[in-house]
């Protein structure tokens, strides 16, 4: 006997609500044989959860963490829940404590292993596609549904955020089970039951990210606007719990709130900031652009027609969603302190997709079941290999570090900016350790830098995080390159003291100058050469302000895929006070400046007539990835004699190292 499902759930759970969301999908599975299911669209919304499954459990035992994981785990390191309030959330933290209170307690009972850290994410990422399917059913349809499931399911926004164990994917599934009872309430049934849903999830919103708090009072304010005189009081009354239930919270957010923000870090948003989001939201493939434009005139075009005009309401409401937290964090941005991220717009593009499909005929089945099919495999293909997710997430900076560092080599020095709490965390993991050298540690400044450095005692050392003058001066010490890693946020060298087999320079040579030989279009300064037999050299002595100088077109530095330049010299001062600055300079071809670098001889402690090496290193990548750049982008290193008293310059080199292509892959 055939027994119709909906009409089964119909009579046995009258309304909707809790019971419906999980009594429904048991009752599905449990009578899936006996039923028409095969061809329902909650086949296809199966079929679409488990590929949302495969994409985040693939290689599950593999996915690394995060900077921002391993800071909150630093976190979570301490020995009460007050203390991880106090010092871990309101003085070490930007983000309400939600999250890190949910930490705290599932980290104390499943440990601090990325499989256990990050389970209860993708499941809250995997819930976040079928209640997106039920809002959007209870919006509009099980069309839209479905095809705003398969966006949830398959693009990387979502997919990444599900790996990841922090307030993102987590505050989507809280938001979207608020929007879903509040749904409820106002499109389906007045039941009081709805409500109580509606403000505990709120609730949770707020604590755990300000901008899913910014969502959960967005709704809330949209409901003013749909209540009627019998469901105003209960409407209010629920807005004023809410409040009463975030009180507890609020000392943390004004102390948050005076710190700032993130901006001391984030750069300020322009205009291209909407354009690219939308961009990263399609996988910035022109592919996938045209296949979702594709799949919306299909709906529009194919089986029998329907009128649009009854929902143009609710598809402004959810437009306001979509837009307002955009605009908000821009102009807040913009005008007062950068916090935008992508990151913090997860909680309200879902209803983007919810709008962009509910534009559709009444399709048959068949025609659903093929255009699911191919944006999930177009969604899925160019996650895989456009965007290469797998290639570029799966290899994160700390643990990548760690497994040179310790896997690869021996009698080997770590050099780092990592906190200490990464280094045992890695030190466990694979059971080994090695002698560290952070430069959280150890202050400030290139000649404490330098002098920690030549102190060390091993033959190898392995770098992350380091700036290029800190490079130039390990180089100094471990001249020979052994490997090189770049991925996501990282730069990893391995240097050695003596030349092995396989071991090569660490950069590329551009131009030079050493006076009795150069390369490339240098400034004439031979009326300043002079010749010291007494050290057997060759040295520019000037007391001009501007000393020698190149300038070599920006796509000499293209053609070589080269993101970093070093301009170095050696130096000696007859005048200790003297200031001398090596200087980078990159002009367009308006000559406006888009970027400049110099820094001052001082810095590396220089002693009165003492050969310096002095380096500066300004990084192109923010230049290329810009494209600010044109045929006639002009790149100049100088020196620049400040004080214009006598300086001695020889050995000038002008060196490039490789363009990190996957710097900024993830977004």
């Amino acid at each position: 006997m055939v027994i119709n499902i909906s009409l089964f759930l119909k009579i046995q759970y009258h309304g909707y609500g809790v019971e419906q969301f999980i009594v429904k999908y048991f009752v599905i599975l449990i009578m899936v044989k006996k039923t028409h299911f095969w061809n329902s669209y909650y086949f296809l919304l199966l079929i679409i959860v488990i590929v949302a499954a495969l994409l985040r459990f693939w290689d599950y035992g593999n996915i690394q963490f995060m900077h921002d994981e391993l800071s909150a785990l630093f976190r979570l390191q301490y020995d009460s829940l007050g203390d991880v309030i106090r010092y871990g959330v309101i003085e070490g933290d930007t983000h309400p404590a939600g999250v890190q209170i949910f930490l705290y307690y599932w980290t104390m009972i499943f440990g601090f292993s990325e499989m256990a850290v990050k389970l209860p994410f993708i499941v809250a990422g995997l819930l976040s596609i079928v209640i997106v399917y039920e809002i959007a059913k209870i919006w509009f349809d099980d069309i839209t549904g479905l095809f705003s499931a398969v966006m949830l399911a398959s693009t990387q926004f979502f997919v990444m955020y599900s790996q990841t164990a922090r307030p993102y994917i987590s505050g989507l599934f809280l938001t979207l089970m608020m929007v879903y009872f509040w749904s409820l309430y106002f499109f389906r049934k007045r039941k009081v039951i709805y409500l109580v849903f509606y403000v505990l999830f709120a609730a949770l919103s707020a604590y755990n990210h300000h901008f899913s708090l910014l969502f959960a009072a967005l709704v809330g304010i949209t409901g003013i606007f749909l209540i009627d005189r019998k469901t105003i009081l209960p409407y209010f009354l629920s807005g004023i719990t809410i409040f009463v239930l975030y009180i507890p919270h609020l000392p943390i957010f004004f102390a948050q709130l005076n710190k700032g923000g993130i901006g001391y870090w984030l750069q300020k948003p322009d205009p291209a900031f909407f354009t690219d989001f939308l961009s990263y939201l399609i996988h910035y493939s022109y592919i996938l652009l045209i296949i979702v434009i594709g799949v919306i005139i299909v709906l529009l075009f194919t089986g029998k027609q329907v009128s649009f005009r009854k929902q143009l309401s609710k598809r402004l409401i959810l437009l306001i969603w979509f837009i307002t937290p955009i605009l908000i964090g821009y102009i807040y941005s913009v005008l007062v302190n950068p916090v935008i991220q992508y990151s913090m717009l997860i909680f309200s593009t879902p209803y983007i997709y919810i709008v962009l499909f509910s534009f559709h005929r009444k399709v048959p089945h068949k025609v659903i079941r093929l255009l699911v099919f191919v944006l999930l495999v177009a969604n899925v293909l160019t996650l895989i290999y456009q965007r290469q997710h797998y290639k570029v997430y799966y290899h994160q900076p700390y643990e990548e570090l760690f497994k040179t560092a310790l896997l690869e080599n021996d009698n080997v020095t770590v050099i780092d900016d990592c906190v200490g709490y990464y280094h045992e965390y890695y030190f466990n993991k694979f059971s080994k350790e090695a002698p560290f050298i952070t430069k959280k540690d150890i202050g400030e400044g290139l000649c404490v830098f330098d002098s920690v450095v030549s102190a060390i005692k091993t033959d190898y050392v392995v770098t992350h995080a380091l700036t290029g003058e800190e490079l130039s001066i390990v180089k100094q010490y471990f001249p020979y390159q052994k490997g090189y890693k770049d991925g996501f946020t990282y730069e990893i060298y391995t240097f050695c003291r003596k030349p092995e087999k396989g071991t090569k320079e660490s950069e590329s040579l551009v131009t030079y100058d050493n006076l009795t030989s150069k390369k490339g279009n240098w400034k004439d300064l031979s009326d300043y050469i002079v010749c010291d037999s007494t050290e057997d050299t060759y040295y520019y002595i000037d007391n001009q302000e501007w000393g020698p100088a190149i300038e070599l077109s920006f796509d000499t530095i293209l053609k070589r895929e080269a993101g970093i330049i070093d301009f170095s010299a050696q130096i000696k001062l007859n005048d200790e006070s003297g200031k001398v600055l090596l200087v980078i300079a990159v002009t367009d071809s308006d000559k406006e400046t888009i970027r400049w670098k110099g820094i001052n001889i001082a810095e590396y402690c220089p002693e009165k007539d003492i050969w310096t090496k002095v380096t500066v290193s300004s990084d192109m990548h923010g230049v290329i990835l810009n494209r600010s750049y044109d045929d006639k982008t002009i790149i100049k290193a100088n020196v620049w004699n400040v004080s214009k008293k006598p300086v001695k310059v020889k050995d000038l080199k002008l060196t490039v190292r490789p363009l990190n292509k996957m710097r900024y892959n993830l977004y």
